[in-house]
C-alpha cells in the first residue's frame, strides 16, 4: 500500500510540474510560421536518404539552380566560393562528418554561409532542398541546423532533436538492428516483446506503433572498466546528451562573431560556465556511486580509463573504442608535443596576468572581461585574440584523447566520440578533459581576489529558516522516436508508422522549497540555490571544506524576489528553475500537432526557449537509504539586470554578477556566518524498487 501511495505522488508531482515552465513564453503560430515549421522538420526526416521522391522538398532540389539565383543572396561571394569548392569535390555522401575535421569544417562553413546569405525564406528553403540531396547528410544537417538557429526568419522554428535525427548516436547497435526488424516485418517477426497498437490517428491514418526497449551500454563489454559503467545512465543518458550538442552548437566554435549574431561579450563566459555546470553535475553522481574524484592525466604517460561503446555510425562503420591499456598512437606524437606547448603558454598567461593579441600587444587578462577572454582561448572559437599563438586547445585534446586514426583522406576519417558534440559525454575521457580544462580557470580565479565581506553581505536581510521537501529519485520510462533508424521506399511510407525506443532514465520527485527571510526594509533581492557534496566524518573543518569542494556545487536556480520589511514566507518549485527544461515533445506528436493546426483543427504554440538542462537530471541518484548533500542559499542585492537571448535557450537574465556567483571564486569560513547565507544539509533516497534493468534477453 506505502509503495503505491509514493509511485501515485510521483505521478501527481510529475503532473504539475509540466503544467508550468516559468522564464519563458509562448505564441500562437500563424499559418506562414506552421508551413515554414513543417518544410523544416520534412527536410530532417530520413535525412540519410536522398531519394525520396514523393517530398516537396526533393522537386525544389532538383529543379533549384544555385548559380542562376544568385542575385537572391545578400552575399554573392559566398555563393562563388562555395559553387568553386562544391566543384573541386566535397565531402562524400557515405562519409562521416565532424566538426573537428578541418576539410570538413571549411566545408560546412561555406554551406552555412550559403544559407545564412540567402535572401528570403524561399531562397533559404530551395537552396536547403538542393542540398538535401547533394551534399553529405552530415555535413548538411549541421549547416541545416546553425542556419535555423541563426536566420531571423526561421527564429523559434523547432527542428527535430538531435537524437531523432540520429538515432544510431543514442541508441545501441541492437536497438537499431531490432528498428530494421521491426519495420521490415511489422512486428510479426522474431521478437520476444512484439506487440503492435494503434497510433492515435488524427491527421495520420493508418498509423502502426512499435516499440523497442534499450539498454545503456553493458559493463560486460569490458570488464576492467566496471566503475566507470556505473555511471552509464548519466553519460549516456539522451536528454543530457542532446543538451551539451544544442548547447555547443547554439556557440560553435568556428563561427566569428563579427559576421553573425554570436553573443560576443560573454561567449568565453558561457563556455566555461556551461562546462562548470556538466562537471560539477557528473561529480555529484560520481559522489553518488562512491567513485570521489577523477584521477589526473598526464600528456607524456596517459592513462585513461577505456571506451568501448556499441553505437554505430549511419554507415554501419562502428564507433573507435579506446582500450583500458591505452597508449597515445605514434602518429600523435606530434600532437602531444604541441598540446604540452599550448598548455605552457595558457599557464604562462594566467600566471603573469596578461597574454598575447595577434599584433604582439599585451592584454590584461584580470580584468572584468579576463574569464571570456580566457574561455575564447580554450576553446579556440573565433572570437580568440590570438589562435595562432594559443592554439585550439579544447579541439587538439579532443584528437589525442579521442586515439582515432589520423586518416589524412577526408572522406575516409572515422571521427572518434570526442569529435561528435552529441556523443562527447559519453566517453569517460570527456570528463578527464574538461577537469583539466576547469584547472585552468580555477587556477585563474584563484589568483582574483577574493570576495570580501562587505561585497557578500546583505545588511539588514536574513535567513530565519529554508525547509525542504524530501528528496526522492528513481528510474522512470521515457519515450524516443527513432524512425530516422530505419530506411523507406518513400516518404508516404515513412509516415505510416512509427518506432520507438524506451529507456530507463534518472528522474526525481519535484520538491519545494520554503524559505523564511527577515527583512528590515522593502527591497529587492535575487536567490541562488547550489547543491553540492557532503563529507562525512571529522575529515574537514567548515574552512577545509569549503576551500576544497566549492568548485563541486551544482547551480539549481537564480530568481528574483520581492521583500517587505519584516518576516517574508515564499515557496518556489523546483520547477520554476530558469537553468531546466521539462521533457521534449517526440516528433510525431509535434508534427501532427503541426498538421492539425495547418488544417485548421487546433491552434498550435510554440516556445522561444526550446532546450535547457533536462529537468530529469535535476539531483544526484543519491542512495537507497538516503545520502547527504549540502543546499547552499545565498540571497544578494537586486542590482541592473541585462537580458539577452540566447539562440534555442530563450531569454537569460544577467544580474550584473559573475555566472556562479558567489561560488565562482574560493570562499572563506564566515560564508557559514553571513545572515544572508544559509546552508542546510539535505538527503536525497533512491526508490530502488522502481529501478527496472532490462537484460539483454528481452
Amino acid at each position: 500500500m506505502m509503495r503505491n501511495c509514493i509511485v501515485f505522488a510521483l505521478l501527481v508531482a510529475m503532473a504539475a510540474a509540466s503544467q508550468s515552465y516559468p522564464g519563458f513564453y509562448s505564441k500562437t503560430a500563424d499559418m506562414e510560421f506552421l508551413h515554414k515549421q513543417k518544410k523544416i522538420f520534412d527536410l530532417l526526416m530520413y535525412v540519410d536518404q536522398n531519394v525520396l521522391t514523393d517530398t516537396e522538398y526533393f522537386e525544389f532540389g532538383r529543379n533549384f539552380d544555385i548559380a542562376a539565383n544568385v542575385d537572391y543572396f545578400t552575399n554573392k561571394e559566398a555563393v562563388y566560393d562555395f559553387l568553386g569548392y562544391f566543384k573541386s569535390g566535397f565531402l562524400a555522401k557515405d562519409a562521416l562528418f565532424t566538426y573537428y575535421k578541418q576539410e570538413h569544417r571549411e566545408e560546412m562553413m561555406l554551406l552555412y554561409r550559403l544559407f545564412y546569405f540567402a535572401k528570403d525564406f524561399t531562397t533559404f528553403y530551395k537552396t536547403a532542398c538542393w542540398a538535401r540531396i547533394h551534399i553529405n547528410p552530415g555535413m548538411f544537417t549541421a549547416a541545416f541546423t546553425t542556419a535555423v538557429i541563426y536566420r531571423e526568419d526561421t527564429k523559434y522554428i523547432r527542428l527535430p532533436a538531435i537524437y531523432e535525427i540520429y538515432p544510431n548516436l543514442f541508441f545501441d547497435a541492437k536497438v537499431i538492428r531490432d528498428a530494421h526488424r521491426l519495420k521490415m516485418t511489422r512486428g510479426y517477426g522474431y521478437h520476444g516483446y512484439d506487440h503492435r497498437m494503434p497510433f492515435a490517428k488524427g491527421s495520420f491514418e493508418n498509423v502502426e506503433s512499435f516499440y523497442v526497449y534499450s539498454n545503456y551500454t553493458d559493463v560486460c563489454i569490458n570488464p576492467t572498466n566496471a566503475l566507470e559503467y556505473k555511471l552509464n545512465y548519466f553519460t549516456e543518458d539522451v536528454g543530457l546528451n542532446a543538451f551539451y550538442y544544442y548547447f555547443r552548437m547554439s556557440f560553435p566554435f568556428w563561427m566569428d562573431s563579427k559576421d553573425y549574431d554570436v553573443p560576443k561579450s560573454f561567449r568565453g563566459d558561457l563556455y566555461y560556465f556551461f562546462h562548470k555546470q556538466i562537471m560539477s553535475r557528473y561529480y555529484l553522481e560520481r559522489f553518488s556511486n562512491e567513485l570521489g574524484e577523477i584521477e589526473d592525466f598526464s600528456w607524456d604517460s596517459m592513462s585513461l580509463p577505456g571506451f568501448y561503446s556499441d553505437v554505430s555510425f549511419f554507415n554501419g562503420v562502428s564507433m573507435p573504442r579506446r582500450d583500458w591499456w591505452n597508449v597515445v598512437p605514434f602518429y600523435k606524437y606530434k600532437y602531444v608535443e604541441y598540446i604540452k606547448q599550448l598548455e605552457t603558454r595558457i599557464l604562462e598567461a594566467i600566471d603573469s596576468g596578461y597574454f598575447y593579441d595577434s599584433m604582439g600587444k599585451q592584454i590584461s587578462f584580470y580584468t572584468p572581461e579576463g574569464l571570456n577572454y580566457l574561455g575564447n582561448i580554450i576553446e579556440g572559437n573565433c572570437d580568440s585574440f590570438n589562435i595562432k599563438y594559443y592554439g585550439a586547445y579544447d579541439v587538439l585534446a579532443r584528437d589525442i584523447l579521442g586515439m582515432n586514426f589520423d586518416c589524412k583522406c577526408k572522406d575516409y576519417y572515422v571521427p572518434s566520440a570526442l569529435q561528435l558534440f552529441s556523443t562527447s559525454m559519453r566517453d569517460p575521457a570527456f570528463y578527464r578533459l574538461y577537469d583539466r580544462i576547469l584547472f585552468f580557470f580555477h587556477k585563474y580565479k584563484s589568483h582574483l581576489t577574493r570576495y570580501t565581506k562587505t561585497e557578500l553581505e546583505f545588511p539588514g536581510v536574513r535567513f530565519e529558516g529554508v525547509e525542504v521537501d524530501k528528496l526522492f529519485t528513481y528510474f522512470d520510462k521515457k519515450e524516443y522516436f527513432i524512425n530516422n533508424a530505419v530506411a523507406v521506399d518513400s516518404f508516404k511510407e515513412g509516415k505510416s508508422f512509427s518506432i520507438k525506443a524506451l529507456q530507463y532514465n534518472l528522474n526525481y520527485k519535484p520538491f519545494t522549497y520554503k524559505f523564511a527571510v527577515n527583512s528590515d526594509k522593502d527591497t529587492k533581492a535575487v536567490m541562488r540555490v547550489f547543491l553540492g557534496p557532503a563529507v562525512e566524518g571529522d575529515k574537514y573543518d567548515d574552512y577545509s571544506y569549503l576551500l576544497h569542494y566549492y568548485q563541486y556545487f551544482f547551480m539549481l536556480d537564480e530568481f528574483e524576489v520581492n521583500l517587505k520589511s519584516g518576516i517574508n514566507n515564499f515557496d518556489r518549485l523546483s520547477t520554476d528553475s530558469f537553468f531546466f527544461k521539462g521533457e521534449y515533445m517526440t516528433g510525431d506528436q509535434f508534427y501532427k500537432k503541426v498538421l492539425n493546426a495547418i488544417e485548421g483543427h487546433a491552434p498550435f504554440q510554440y516556445d522561444n526557449r526550446m532546450f535547457g538542462f533536462p529537468n530529469h537530471m535535476m539531483l544526484p541518484k543519491g542512495k537507497v537509504d538516503g545520502m547527504r548533500f549540502k543546499l547552499f542559499f545565498y540571497l544578494g542585492p537586486y542590482e541592473e539586470v541585462k537580458s539577452f537571448e540566447l539562440p534555442i535557450f530563450g531569454n537569460f537574465k544577467y544580474y550584473g554578477k559573475s555566472f556562479g556567483f558567489p561560488l565562482d571564486r574560493p570562499m572563506f569560513p564566515w560564508f557559514f556566518k553571513l545572515d544572508n547565507c544559509y546552508f542546510k544539509d539535505i538527503f536525497i533516497y533512491h526508490l530502488k524498487d522502481y529501478d527496472i534493468k532490462f537484460s539483454h534477453q528481452y
